[in-house]
């Protein structure tokens, strides 16, 4: 009895990938997935593709041969091949039996819908590598013949350059590889729906604690071409709450939904696979009855491999060369080389190794240059367009979606690409000086002292998470109201919209506390002085002119006053929204510079009146909270030592006085005397006490001095986290020795 030509998802999984390719075997294990919806389909096998290219066989063998090691590289040649084989396969009919196999399983379908028709090769969508877009997909067939035809340019596909180059990059003998076509219902997204794509992991740093969405009205298919700027939603894992819905294309509730979907499916492949990998999914939203379904899933490949850490950072100032275009960065790394514009795929012969590519936007028949540029501009696409994708597989630094790359950078001129500066990406003209540090995650040790990080930035979070650390020992909310509120607090009570207050803080505060869960991270409440607050909109109205604020009403002498209490109640509900409603119980809060025992009782009495379910600690940065520190530490948790304050109030400097600069020191014997006597009274009472600065980093004596003193954790800035780590580990090893 003869094999059919024509298999239906529901009887195939990953154990057939020879027989259906990586695509289908995918559908086929995600269409019996529990509490997956994926769209009814079946597979043309790889026995019928075999069967139909027998007769060419050879001769398409003679023309591979044709491309001998680096002739991969020769695009021309590379495209003239490609080309004929594809007319080669093309212009072979499909057999009448395979035909009749196709039409019994369409009359089977009976929806009477529009079909999907996509290609599955045998070496796809794998742990290893993705190869996506590297064959055709079509969208919207009809009748019978359109979608013989849509088989058959599946079939050719196979053969097109990039798929080639791809392949020959990867290893891939073309001999052992096949292809199968998948035929599924059309999920009708353009009928006023949503599409997207979604990733189990965040995309440029790694951090699984976030699931990625990024939506887009109608077909997914625009998002992957980079056609459009997508919007980018961000899930929490463990509690499926979403933190950022920019545009509300979805309900929360929906969001929730797919993020759910995706964590069963990769509970699911990590089963199959017998280890911890990450998913890359796409999905879309029927415009007619609003279900959302999956239409494909592989494993990610760039961060489910990752056992190591590029560190690139400038060594020139950056802020000295012009940037000349800006956008979304993808891959944390800088290059730099001649910018060289392309306006289509015709003009690829002309691009040289190690030039700067700048397009509007590319697609998988780029590929064949795009490995050899330093770096990739384009004008359109969001992170998870195929520019984005193929870069970061291929590690190379790119900035996506500049709006204006093409027009404003000059042909010819040596740019510089930068990824490495958060959320924004920029295109700097020259070439600024740049370094790179290697760090192997896998072999930096652990220390009894603690290494936390300081934290402002949201946005930052997530590429600092990637650091070895122990969580987070101090978050400025300030850091979060300047640069996503911009409003003064009680100016907005004042227009009746201080839950827009709270939102956009919510929304800040859990992006940190999500980088780092289940880490403790410990959030400061802002510790604005009158002028800081007084530049905020609206916020002249309710600021005193003062003398000298970084003395004058600021940190907990605000929070109980009236004038200002209603505005850090905002701050309050803020955090109990993000522990309890969000379920990030990693969340700590720190009071900051509070004068008096008195002022500690009031402040922590609201804080528990607010019922916040976290630990409470408090800045010891004046030398009336070592004095007293046995009548400060009740109300408290811990204190966290704030040097740059202490040293500031112990010697009587005012730190932003250029002409006693010199004078600062927090080595300075009186400073020291301070922090050595509190840390011995926080043990005394067993509470936990920690220092946030940079001078354990910069100076190793004094780092030596607070890690002999037992001081349980120094928090710094990402930029020496490694360092400081590395220099406490020396610093205990040499003290367990007794040197």
């Amino acid at each position: 009895m003869s094999q059919p030509n024509v298999v239906w998802f529901r009887d195939v999984g990953l154990d057939d990938l020879p027989l259906v390719g990586g695509k289908n075997a995918s559908l086929g294990e995600l269409i019996r997935l529990e509490g997956v919806k994926v769209p009814n389909g079946f597979a043309i096998t790889t026995r019928a593709f075999e069967s139909f290219i027998s007769p060419i066989k050879k001769r398409i063998g003679e023309k591979i041969a044709l491309l001998e090691g680096d002739d991969y590289r020769d695009v021309i040649l590379l495209d003239r091949v490609s080309r004929e084989i594809r007319a080669l396969v093309e212009e072979i009919p499909l057999d009448g039996g395979l035909k009749e196999e196709i039409r019994a399983a369409l009359d089977q379908l009976e929806t009477g819908r529009t079909l999907a028709v996509r290609s599955s090769a045998t070496a796809e969508d794998l742990p290893e590598a993705s190869f996506a877009g590297q064959q055709e997909t079509f969208l919207n067939v009809g009748s019978s013949p359109a979608l013989f035809d849509r088989v058959k340019k599946c079939f050719s596909s196979l053969y097109t350059a990039r798929a080639m180059s791809y392949r020959h990059e990867n290893g891939f003998p073309e001999d052992e590889v096949s292809l199968s076509v998948g035929v599924q219902e059309m999920v009708r997204a353009d009928w006023d729906g949503v599409s997207g794509v979604m990733f189990t992991v965040d995309t440029e740093t790694g951090n699984e604690n976030l699931i990625l969405i990024t939506p887009s009205k109608g077909l997914g298919e625009a998002i992957v071409q980079g056609e459009v700027k997508p919007d980018e939603v961000y899930v929490l894992r463990h509690s499926l709450k979403v933190i950022q819905n920019p545009q509300g294309l979805l309900s929360d509730e929906q969001y929730a939904e797919l993020a759910a979907q995706s964590l069963a499916i990769e509970a699911h492949y990590r089963h199959k696979y017998g280890r911890s990998l990450y998913m890359d999914i796409e999905w879309s939203q029927d415009g007619e009855t609003k279900e959302l379904f999956i239409v494909q899933a592989r494993p990610e490949t760039i961060h489910s491999r990752a056992v190591s850490y590029q560190r690139y950072f400038f060594v020139d100032d950056k802020d000295d060369y012009e940037v000349l275009a800006s956008g979304r960065p993808v891959g944390a790394k800088i290059g730099s080389g001649d910018a060289t514009l392309l306006e289509d795929v015709s003009q690829i012969d002309s691009f040289e190794e190690g030039q700067v590519l700048v397009t509007r936007m590319t697609d998988p028949d780029w590929e064949p240059i795009m490995k050899r540029a330093a770096a990739i501009v384009t004008d359109l696409g969001g992170r998870t367009c195929h520019a984005a994708i193929v870069a970061r597989e291929m590690g190379i630094p790119c900035v996506v979606g500049t709006e204006s790359g093409t027009r404003t950078i000059p042909r010819g001129e040596t740019v510089t690409v930068s990824c490495v500066e958060g959320e924004q990406g920029s295109v700097f003209r020259g070439t600024p000086r740049f370094d790179v540090e290697e760090i192997n995650l896998e072999k930096i040790a652990a220390t009894r002292t603690k290494i936390m990080l300081n934290v402002g930035s949201p946005e930052r979070a997530l590429s600092a998470a990637r650091l070895p650390n122990d969580g987070v020992g101090l978050a400025r909310l300030e850091f979060i109201i300047a640069s996503h509120i911009g409003q003064h607090p009680l100016y907005l009570l004042k227009l009746g919209k201080g839950d827009i207050f709270v939102e956009k803080l919510v929304a800040g505060i859990s992006r940190i506390a999500a980088a780092f869960y289940p880490k403790p991270v410990i959030f400061r409440f802002s510790d604005f002085k009158s002028n800081e607050y007084a530049n905020l909109i609206g916020g002249r109205s309710f600021e005193p002119e003062e003398e000298n604020p970084m003395l004058g009403w600021r940190g907990a002498s605000r929070y109980y006053d009236d004038r200002y209490k209603a505005a850090f109640k905002l701050e309050c509900i803020a955090m109990r929204t993000v522990i309890d409603d969000f379920g990030l119980d990693n969340v700590n809060v720190m009071v900051p510079f509070v004068r008096t025992p008195a002022e500690a009782e009031r402040v922590r009495g609201i804080i528990d009146q607010e019922r916040i379910k976290a630990g409470v600690y408090m800045m010891c940065e004046i030398p009336s909270n070592v004095i007293l520190a046995r009548e400060f530490l009740p109300f408290f948790d811990g204190f966290s030592i704030g040097s740059n304050d202490l040293t500031q109030t112990t010697l009587g400097i005012d730190r932003d006085s250029a002409l006693v600069s010199h004078l600062f020191d927090e080595r300075n014997p009186a400073v020291k005397k301070l922090i050595a006597q509190v840390i011995e009274t926080c043990k005394d009472m067993g509470k936990k006490v920690g220092l946030c600065g940079q001078g354990p980093s910069d100076f190793p004596d004094f780092a030596e001095f607070l890690v002999k003193c037992g001081i349980d954790s120094l928090s710094v800035t990402p930029d020496v986290a490694v360092k400081t780590r590395l220099l406490v580990a020396e610093v205990e090893a040499g003290l367990q020795r007794g040197v």
